[in-house]
């Protein structure tokens, strides 16, 4: 691949000119196989040990030798959260002698290369499509396994030995959530009634799921990126509207929601201690501010007998691991939001955009590793962007290198800002 570079409209920007190869198909079902393995295994007594990792770091591993020099491109708007991980991981194991095997530190591996590989994916068209269908799929499974817990609040999770998270109501609220949004924002943007009535039945129905959890961070996340999404709907005519004000309504007088008032009720009257929390988590910031107390011990008194985590992203990397992998992840986001609100790309997934990072900021105020859900791989991907221009990745490509197709490469003559 050569690179020249040059100045455009003020910027400092890189030129690139060669070959893109995009994953192949057997990468991307290999993918869905990983994470069916991951979240089910469990239950069904197949769960072998680390092999999911494995399975992600193969996979990983063949999506990077897939790119090879075009690495450095697909990978450049994730590369703050790559500096983060790996800064975060020096930090641990150098600094606080914490092990690279330890499941807590393990997990932050496997997210980032899980968003690598669904960077990397996002080369194929259609990919942002199938994936939540996926996820959708595995959901579905579980549902049968639904139960509440039996607390003062009725709180829903899955009462099974499945892995993603979805044996705690906020893991449970996370997962569908996700679909909630792509299935509004999908059947939105469909032109077929029947496809835009049955997008929005599925939403609904995950919607559902996410009051049940009685979560109220995602429960307000997924709500209020749904209706950022449809901000142009009046735009589009009356029918829309009229066919969402049907089915709200319906869903409405069924009752469905009954039974998740009477708990949001009980649970607006509780002090979840989020103030208390992140001000004992300011304070042991202060105590080691550059490198973090370590991993390990990131959990505050919150009573005699109860340790609880930030319940903040941002301060999660903080008291973790001190300034610098708090300045990446922090960087990151600020720089997507920027570019989320005021850069569009032509692209499919462009309505998707705003409406994810809504969900996705929602949950990094008020948790602390909701950003490692699948559905938030996806989110945050496409959040970032491509540094491939949009316009020549899937018009000019897909539709002028047919005869190239056999060989799975992307010719490629674009644009990207330097990271320089």
């Amino acid at each position: 691949m050569n690179a020249t570079t040059q100045q455009a409209t003020g910027h400092r920007r890189l030129r690139i000119t060669g070959l893109i190869r995009e994953p192949t198909v057997k990468l991307e079902y290999a993918f869905y196989l990983a994470i069916i393995y991951s979240v089910l295994a469990p239950a069904v007594g197949l769960e072998i040990p680390l092999l999911a990792g494995v399975s992600v770091l193969a996979i990983w591993g063949f999506c990077v030798l897939r790119l090879q020099s075009s690495a450095r491109v697909v990978f450049a708007p994730i590369a703050l959260l790559i500096a983060c991980v790996v800064s975060f991981l020096l930090i641990q194991v150098v600094v606080h002698g914490e092990s690279i095997l330890d499941s807590d530190i393990r997990a932050f591996i496997t997210w980032i290369m899980g968003l690598m590989i669904v960077q990397s994916l996002c080369l194929r068209g259609g990919f942002s499509h199938r994936f939540p269908i996926v996820l959708l799929v595995i959901g579905a499974v579980t549902l049968p396994f639904i139960e509440f817990n039996t607390g003062e609040v009725e709180m829903a999770r899955i009462d099974l030995a499945v892995q993603g998270s979805l044996t705690h109501p906020a893991g449970l609220a996370d997962w569908f959530g996700f679909l909630a949004i792509f299935f509004a924002i999908f059947g939105l943007e469909c032109r077929r009634a029947s496809l835009r009535t049955g997008a929005w039945l599925i939403a609904l129905g995950c919607l559902t799921i996410v009051t049940l959890s009685v979560e109220r961070g995602p429960l307000f996340g997924s709500v209020l990126a749904i209706t950022v999404g449809f901000r142009s709907i009046l735009k589009r005519g009356f029918v829309p509207v009229l066919a969402l004000v049907i089915l709200a309504g319906v869903a409405y007088g069924s009752g469905l929601f009954d039974r998740a008032f009477t708990n949001y009720s009980e649970r607006g009257m509780e002090d979840t201690g989020r103030g208390d929390i992140w001000a004992m988590t300011f304070e042991r910031i202060r105590e080691s501010p550059f490198v973090g107390v370590g991993e390990s011990k990131i959990l505050v008194n919150l009573s005699p007998t109860k340790l609880v985590p930030p319940h903040n992203s941002f301060l999660h990397f903080a008291v973790s691991s001190g300034v610098m992998p708090f300045l990446f992840f922090l960087a990151f986001w600020v720089s997507v939001t920027w570019r989320s609100v005021f850069h569009i790309q032509r692209s499919e997934d462009e309505p998707f955009r705003l409406p994810y990072l809504i969900f996705i900021f929602t949950g990094l105020m008020l948790g602390d590793t909701g950003f490692m859900s699948y559905g938030a791989l996806l989110a945050t991907s496409l959040v970032a962007g491509s540094a491939v221009r949009h316009d020549n990745v899937r018009a000019g490509v897909h539709n002028t290198t047919q005869g190239l197709r056999r060989m799975r490469t992307r010719p490629v003559s674009t644009t990207v800002r330097s990271r320089l």
